[in-house]
């Protein structure tokens, strides 16, 4: 025999959140603190061949128009969030850095541009320097002079390349994190029977 529920009271609703209690942990995936470090090493880079292109050439370099300067700059901001972010992830640092990791990539695009224009403009001065009757002296400087100058605006180039992509792959991560953070399922359960509201007999033997 079965009796029914001593009470009949509805229980309290209960609300369960899916989806993990900080989605923001997500962005965690891309390793940001070894990017960061990264991109730090590579605006150091940036800083110190940039100091040494200021040299006095008739070839207009991208150091005459600082773009290393600020694109090392662009690193360095985006290296130090990348690392504050692995050490406390919240929402609002992470969506300072996709903010910064959209503008720097932005940025990357345009120094990319300058650094092909500036190795184009080196190539053409260096032509237009070699005539028939220099002697092999003077060609010989003129290599070590343009040439070299246009193998570090090159290593600029990869380094702009680089940067590039490694901000394009955290803009996806820290993308995702945000987005998951917004969507999180909420589960709500209303009437549950409680522990004691069913009471079990076994039947009297006559």
């Amino acid at each position: 025999m079965v009796e029914g529920p001593a009470a009949t009271g509805a229980s309290e609703p209960i609300s369960v959140v899916t989806g993990g209690s900080k989605p923001v942990h997500r962005f965690l995936k891309g390793q940001p603190k070894c990017i960061g470090i990264v991109l730090v090493m590579m605006a150091v880079c940036l800083i110190m061949f940039g100091i040494a292109m200021n040299v006095q050439s008739d070839a207009m370099t991208s150091a005459d128009m600082y773009t290393p300067f600020w694109l090392a700059i662009l690193f360095f901001i985006c290296g130090v969030l990348y690392i504050l972010c692995e050490r406390n992830p919240s929402k609002k640092i992470i969506t300072a850095s996709l903010a910064l990791s959209i503008i720097s990539t932005i940025g990357v695009f345009c120094a990319c541009v300058g650094f092909a224009r500036a190795i184009t403009g080196i190539h053409d001065t260096y032509w237009n320097h070699l005539t028939e009757n220099q002697t092999a002296e003077e060609r010989q400087h003129l290599d070590q002079h343009y040439m070299a100058i246009e193998k570090v605006e090159r290593v600029f180039f990869c380094h702009s390349l680089i940067g590039g992509s490694l901000l394009i792959t955290m803009t996806f991560f820290a993308r995702a994190a945000l987005r998951s953070s917004r969507t999180q399922a909420v589960v709500v359960m209303r009437n549950l029977p409680s522990a004691d509201g069913m009471i079990l007999t076994q039947p009297s033997a006559d």
